[in-house]
């Protein structure tokens, strides 16, 4: 049995990245977090709100720009209990609870809360995002 430890924390890392890119609206940071060919979008349940499907990373880049630059919240991403349905040297697929908190005109509190379906890939030996689907719970 292979150990692969190094693996599932580089790859949450990766997820960790992309949280703190978007939060901080730091695109450079959000530009190593993705494959050249990811995917992503997203939606809200119990609504007819989505967005996506983005394909190729400069796309998903341009897209989450677009989305974070049109918000006045100060988004603060909490990701955990990554669950791995497969890791195997080059390929990934986790599944992790997102909590959405956000602060605006002085107030903070939990905008909604959802889940990230991931899938990761080894792309020039590192651990990047080759699917990101968000799935949220409530609009906020």
């Amino acid at each position: 049995m292979t150990d692969r430890s190094a693996d599932r924390l580089a790859i949450i890392e990766a997820i960790s990245k992309y949280a703190f890119g978007y939060d901080e609206a730091d695109f450079s940071l959000l530009e190593d977090v993705f494959t050249e060919g990811a995917i992503s979008g997203g939606k809200i349940t119990g609504t007819e709100i989505s967005w996506g499907p983005m394909s190729g990373r400069s796309e998903v880049l341009s897209g989450l720009k677009s989305m974070r630059e049109g918000q006045s919240i100060q988004p603060r991403h909490c990701v955990t209990n990554a669950l791995f349905s497969e890791l195997s040297d080059d390929r990934a697929r986790l599944r992790c609870y997102l909590t959405l908190m956000a602060s605006e005109h002085a107030k903070a509190g939990i905008a909604t809360c959802g889940r990230l379906d991931v899938e990761a890939a080894r792309e020039d030996g590192n651990w990047k995002l080759s699917r990101l689907d968000v799935t949220l719970d409530a609009p906020f």
